[in-house]
């Protein structure tokens, strides 16, 4: 062979890894990076979802902040937030830690995580039945507590917390797994020498387990920061953000302006804001994180 044809040979070798991910470059780059670009530009225009573009500039950004249902979607988001930042990591974590003292894991594993492995549609309907008139409610008032008979998810702001506690139910499990995977590959020596040293109990788990399950710790208060933010499904199912717009997220205020009044640049500066909030948030959490260990 001659030396051309090797210089051709290994030209053609080089490129072959490109081409394994080339159909994943394309795909990212189709349906996420112009997907972005559109909507970013679309925030910017007064378009119904049909017909021609009307260049707006600002004036979506500056009519959401005018709109007092907007204020209400971010108290309501917040909440979520808060709520998802603290339970959802605090309870998986010593779920986790009794899963791994107890003698049968595996059952306890599954029971935890199977809501997780339902759809929040599912996880909406199931509570939507479960709180209605003829569920739970039903039930507590024939047992006599005549004013819990009705129905919590028409109930202004008692619904948000209701729908809090449904996310928790159903996010819980992936959350506790993951702590578990944590737990079970942490190194054993830093244990065993704390041990030897005399700490135990709830010292041994605030001075030396905790410090070492640390990187999982960043990764679930992330996930459940994102998934906070971007609630949709179960309240969409449950109440659709009533009544009165009451229970409203972003995320749904986001799709009722697109999809149900045709307002996509108004939907779609909504949708930039919270892709913005997110992203500033992660990063400032992620940097003052890996900060902390540096310093370390």
């Amino acid at each position: 062979m001659s030396l051309q044809a090797k210089a051709k040979l290994k030209r053609g070798s080089g490129l072959k890894p490109y081409l394994y991910i080339a159909p994943a470059v394309l795909f990212v780059f189709c349906f996420c990076i112009l997907s972005i670009i559109f909507t970013l530009v679309i925030s910017f225009t007064d378009w119904s979802g049909l017909g021609s573009f009307k260049f707006v500039g600002f004036d979506n950004y500056v009519a959401v902040f005018q709109d007092k249902n907007f204020l209400l979607s971010c108290i309501n988001t917040m909440v979520w937030v808060f709520a998802g930042l603290i339970i959802p990591v605090i309870l998986p974590l010593l779920f986790a830690i009794a899963i791994t003292k107890s003698s049968f894991p595996t059952v306890f594993k599954n029971l935890f995580y199977f809501p997780n492995a339902v759809s929040g549609v599912i996880v909406g309907l199931i509570m939507t039945s479960l709180l209605s008139m003829y569920g739970l409610p039903q039930l507590l008032g024939m047992l006599g507590f005549e004013n819990l008979d009705k129905n919590w998810l028409n109930i202004p702001y008692v619904n948000t917390g209701v729908m809090i506690l449904s996310g928790i139910w159903q996010g819980i499990g992936l959350n506790m797994l993951l702590f578990i995977i944590g737990l079970v590959n942490m190194p054993k020596e830093p244990i065993e020498a704390a041990q030897l040293e005399g700490a135990s109990g709830v010292s041994l788990y605030t001075k030396v387990i905790l410090p070492l399950l640390k990187p999982t710790i960043v990764v679930v208060v992330l996930m459940s920061l994102v998934n906070s933010f971007k609630t949709f499904d179960s309240i969409w199912v449950m109440t659709g953000g009533g009544p009165y717009r009451t229970s409203e997220t972003l995320a749904v205020t986001m799709y009722k302006e697109s999809f149900s009044n045709n307002h996509m640049g108004m939907g779609s500066a909504i949708a930039v804001m919270l892709s913005v909030i997110i992203l500033i948030i992660s990063i400032f959490y992620l940097r003052k994180t890996f900060q902390k260990e540096g310093s370390n």
